[in-house]
């Protein structure tokens, strides 16, 4: 199981100069990132480490380029984000054409403009930038650990065939069960807290 951590990255290799940059600044400001460096052919056990991380991450920040929104495993990364119900913030480094936009999966598209976008371009302010990603990280970030912690309980619980070994039980449980009751009414309001309780934590 992956160990927890406040970020993780997707981006094209292509931007990669730029994402070594944030990824400093964030580690510097004290924040745990996870970020794929290896230019390799993916394969299936890198892949599932991938997705490990992912879960395993507060936050789930996404790099817009025109190379990130063309690339498949970025969209994958996306999808797989939104299936586990993560934070996403979209986070633009270069400008994409409309007609690049149109030619992405319209899954991905919906799930990119359902967030605020941050600017990080050359024309932007990089420490504006950080700061407010720094803002976007930290809020509700109690509520976001305790999202994340339940939902790496229930995918160890799952992975072990559900044994009733692997379950939460006492002051846990009643911990995780005040959490989802307080995260379900929030989701009912007008401004509801991200993310949302999923159905893992549901189970």
């Amino acid at each position: 199981m992956s160990k927890e951590v406040d970020v993780f990255i997707s981006y094209s290799r292509q931007d990669s100069d730029f994402v070594r940059k944030l990824n400093q600044a964030l580690r510097q400001r004290d924040r745990d990132t996870w970020v794929d460096w290896q230019d390799i052919p993916l394969t299936t056990k890198w892949w599932q480490e991938i997705e490990a991380g992912i879960e395993a991450a507060n936050t789930f920040v996404f790099v817009i380029s025109p190379d990130s929104i063309k690339s498949e495993y970025c969209g994958k990364e996306v999808e797989h984000a939104v299936t586990f119900s993560k934070r996403l913030i979209p986070l633009v480094w270069r400008d994409v054409d409309p007609e690049i936009w149109q030619k992405t999966s319209n899954r991905v598209r919906n799930h990119l403009t359902a967030h605020q976008w941050l600017f990080f371009r050359h024309s932007d302010d990089f420490g504006a930038g950080l700061e407010k990603l720094l803002t976007a990280i930290d809020t509700d970030v109690r509520y976001v650990r305790n999202h994340t912690r339940l939902l790496m309980r229930a995918r160890e619980w799952e992975s072990h065939q559900r044994h009733r070994d692997f379950l939460l039980r006492g002051n846990q449980l009643g911990k995780a069960r005040e959490w989802l009751t307080q995260g379900l009414s929030q989701a009912k309001k007008a401004n509801p807290r991200s993310p949302a309780p999923g159905i893992y934590q549901r189970e």
